[in-house]
């Protein structure tokens, strides 16, 4: 079997019926490396039998479904070859997909794929991000209290409007966050001013966006702020609203009014917008769950695209909104720590989002299954990716016998090479020059051809339905098709 140069020696046999597998401690790398995706076990009261609220298992099936949204959604994206592409492996090709079991919490995850890291537009990858952002707010958090730091959780609004333009915003509002923290008039001058024997330590910055019928794309930030015993949140109120209230004058951005602009709350205590979630929670999982009361979260796009049964935000309109967000937020950090904070805190270097995503959650696993081409293939036409983990779980005994319902499946195979087309201008016979292509998960054909009577080059589609429709659409919309990813 063969593995990634950065996977260490090789493990003990796997238990069970899986075949001839390896041990081997597991570590990955950005898109293009091998990387891996996974879940813990799922909450079951074992005397009745039953499910208790949302499993684990349950929520990934719900992330892998609404990936495939955002797939087809994103379709030249690093989205969708993310957890679909087989990783390359420098001097040797591409990697085994390999189906896997954690040795310390029973995860099951998929290696040798390639994996975006992407916090904004990959649920897949958001998920195991957030994770790991949250334990390291949680070390945050704990490591002020041992220095007898004092937590403030901090919430930055604006006022917006439906018509406002959500990139214009984010620009604004990057302003307005430099002039909040700098300067003559930034929180920590102030504090030095006017109390001189306290300080402010650092703070921790997230980025968070929801969608409302009424005022369109609400882009706000949530902050923990570490000062000095003697510094109040009553303080920290004042302190914040003025400073915030002329940074976005500065900015170009309307005026927070002094109700809504500024909430500065106890982080030890946290009041009911953070005790929900917990003041960890509410920093690295804004846009993961359900906005409250009216509007709409980047996931409940997709979801609602997926169902199909929003009255508000219909299928049409909501991945319109999804592709929106997701051109605004690309590139941006989610997640933004003060100079110097993490050092005091003596926490260990911050890592990116994709080395992140391409850390083990155990060190060693068993690799209980190697996936052939077709298989995976098999699996992703049907939506089952997130099955197969969960079978890895609870029942890998049974996983080749679940696999091997994905082995030869006749639906799984692709449509022959095609032939002769016509001159996308005069009509004439044509013989294009045809490369198979992976779309958003789906494989068809993509050709070109210079015809010999008018000179004119056309592009040519062929494929089933499903993708014809989006190679048709990304061609239309200006996308190069000639980009997409070979088979």
């Amino acid at each position: 079997m063969a593995t990634n140069s950065s996977v260490g020696q090789r493990l003990a046999e796997a238990e069970g019926d899986a075949r001839s597998a390896h041990r081997r401690t597991l570590t990955g790398g950005p898109l293009g490396i091998v990387t891996k995706t996974s879940s813990p076990d799922s909450p079951v009261d074992f005397e009745t039998g039953e499910i208790l609220g949302q499993t684990p298992a349950s929520a990934r099936a719900g992330r892998w479904a609404i990936k495939s949204v955002a797939n087809r959604l994103l379709p030249t994206s690093r989205t969708a070859k993310c957890m679909v592409l087989r990783a390359p492996i420098p001097g040797y090709g591409l990697a085994d997909i390999d189906v896997c079991r954690g040795h310390t919490h029973g995860k099951a995850f998929y290696h040798g794929l390639m994996a975006c890291g992407s916090v904004w537009t990959c649920p897949v990858c958001a998920a195991k991000v957030s994770e790991r952002r949250r334990t390291e707010l949680k070390q945050a958090i704990e490591a002020g209290k041992a220095l007898g730091w004092v937590p403030h959780f901090v919430t930055l609004t604006i006022p917006h409007g439906a018509g406002d333009d959500i990139k214009v915003l984010l620009a604004k509002l990057s302003e307005a966050l430099k002039r909040l923290s700098s300067g003559k008039y930034a929180i920590k001058r102030r504090i030095e001013q006017e109390r001189p024997s306290e300080a402010l330590h650092g703070y921790i910055r997230a980025l968070e966006v929801t969608h409302g019928n009424k005022n369109g794309f609400h882009p706000h930030f949530h902050m923990i702020a570490f000062t000095s015993g003697g510094i109040t949140s009553a303080f920290m109120q004042d302190a914040y609203l003025s400073a915030w209230q002329r940074a976005c004058r500065l900015a170009g951005l309307s005026i927070p009014d002094d109700e809504h602009g500024v909430t500065v709350q106890d982080g030890r205590f946290a009041a009911e917008y953070a005790s929900k979630w917990g003041i960890e929670d509410e920093m690295t999982k804004g846009h993961t769950k359900q906005a409250r009361l009216k509007g709409i979260t980047p996931w409940g796009m997709l979801r609602a695209v997926l169902d199909g049964d929003d009255a508000e935000y219909p299928a049409e309109r909501a991945a319109a909104l999804f592709q929106v967000y997701a051109a605004a937020f690309s590139g941006r950090r989610q997640l933004y720590w003060s100079n110097g904070l993490r050092a005091k805190l003596a926490l260990a270097k911050e890592l990116s989002d994709e080395e992140l995503v391409a850390k083990p959650d155990d060190e060693e696993a068993s690799v209980l299954a190697t996936l052939t081409v077709e298989q995976w293939k098999a699996i992703r036409r049907k939506g089952q990716q997130a099955h197969i983990l969960t079978v890895a779980e609870s029942a890998p005994g049974l996983l080749q016998q679940v696999l091997s319902a994905y082995t030869n499946s006749k639906e799984d195979v692709m449509i022959e090479k095609p032939g002769e087309k016509g001159c996308a201008k005069c009509r004439s016979p044509v013989q294009p020059e045809w490369r198979a292509v992976l779309l958003a998960g789906q494989e068809g054909w993509i050709g070109k051809s210079t015809c010999p009577k008018c000179g004119h080059l056309s592009m040519h589609i062929a494929g089933d339905g499903g993708f014809s429709m989006l190679a048709s659409s990304v061609h239309d919309s200006g996308g190069d098709l000639t980009k997409l990813p070979s088979l």
